[in-house]
């Protein structure tokens, strides 16, 4: 990366940072209902919450709708159900330029999420996943083409676990990059040998990987390991070496969304051609961002706020 004499990024440079790259995101679409709260309720506890927002989420379109602002070209993969937010979803996918041709529609209800926000910015979520558990491994076929035309697939595991794997074999045969986001855990991703390049953990996921099993995991030692840990440096595993990024330190008004926006960003990057470092460096950046507005979607931050968020790293 060229840097400008004074030691900070090129503006010029760092502003085609993300270049148009091509990526398939199979994963979930859910309705969210968000509760902001001063904290979490205790079993049997009633709260009053101060705030009730509506939004569009779902991991798999989060993390389709953080690569689209990153510059890369998406073609969304999932299900939606026959009902009217199903419609408005999929008004709301091609508004932000993504590719709905592999958006299937499952008679019944569209998945929702129900998420409490406390006054320090955490959050815990309940799922139903409606129309996201009826994307079968026969749908996921019918979208084979989709994943032949990417450089990369991004998956995730709030589908049906079946359908993911199937996923993963098609994109690998495809000869597309398969990213990994393993969440929330199964430990059948284990079991089952799910074919992947790059694995993306949280801590307490990767906590599900330790005494010696990240080792029978990572195979033949061509996959990479990148593990988020909130404020502290970000963790890259490969080659039996383990590097750390440092994200940008920033004050956490809302976390939903946060993890979404990395493994969406990180993937436009790499699959753009940057090297493993620098996409996390602007996963770091974006997920930042995002942590910095309420909300899942409407927090990713486009690509020039992502380069300016870099810059301002850097001095």
């Amino acid at each position: 990366m060229s840097r400008s004499p004074w030691g900070g990024w090129d503006w010029r440079i760092v502003k085609t940072m993300i270049v148009s790259s091509s990526i398939s995101v199979l994963g979930s679409l859910n309705v969210d209902f968000s509760f902001r709260v001063p904290s979490f309720p205790a079993p049997g506890e009633t709260l009053m919450a101060a705030e009730l927002a509506t939004s569009f989420g779902g991991k798999g379109a989060n993390q389709a709708v953080a690569a689209r602002r990153a510059g890369a070209e998406v073609r969304m993969i999932g299900c939606l159900g026959s009902d009217e937010q199903a419609r408005e979803y999929r008004k709301h996918l091609a508004n932000e330029g993504i590719d709905t041709s592999g958006v299937m529609t499952a008679k019944g209800q569209t998945g929702v999420a129900s998420i409490a926000l406390d006054d320090r910015g955490e959050n815990t979520i309940i799922v139903h996943p409606g129309a996201n558990s009826m994307l079968t491994p026969g749908k996921v076929e019918k979208a084979e083409h989709l994943f032949r035309a990417s450089a990369a697939t991004l998956l995730q595991l709030e589908c049906p676990f079946e359908s993911v794997l199937r996923a993963a074999q098609l994109a690998r045969h495809a000869g597309s990059l398969v990213v990994l986001n393993p969440s929330p855990w199964d430990p059948r991703v284990v079991e089952a040998d799910i074919p992947f390049d790059i694995l993306i953990l949280n801590e307490g996921e990767a906590a599900s990987l330790r005494s010696g099993v990240f080792d029978a995991f990572l195979g033949d030692g061509n996959q990479t390991v990148i593990v988020t840990r909130g404020s502290l440096p970000t963790q890259v595993l490969s080659a039996g070496k383990i590097e750390e990024i440092a994200p940008p330190k920033v004050s956490p008004v809302d976390t939903v969304g946060a993890g979404d926006t990395f493994a969406g960003v990180f993937s436009a990057a790499f699959a753009a051609g940057r090297e493993i470092l620098d996409s996390v460096r602007m996963a770091n950046a974006a997920a930042a961002l995002a942590t910095l507005r309420n909300g899942a979607q409407e927090a990713i931050p486009h690509g020039d706020a992502i380069a300016e968020m870099m810059l301002q790293q850097e001095q």
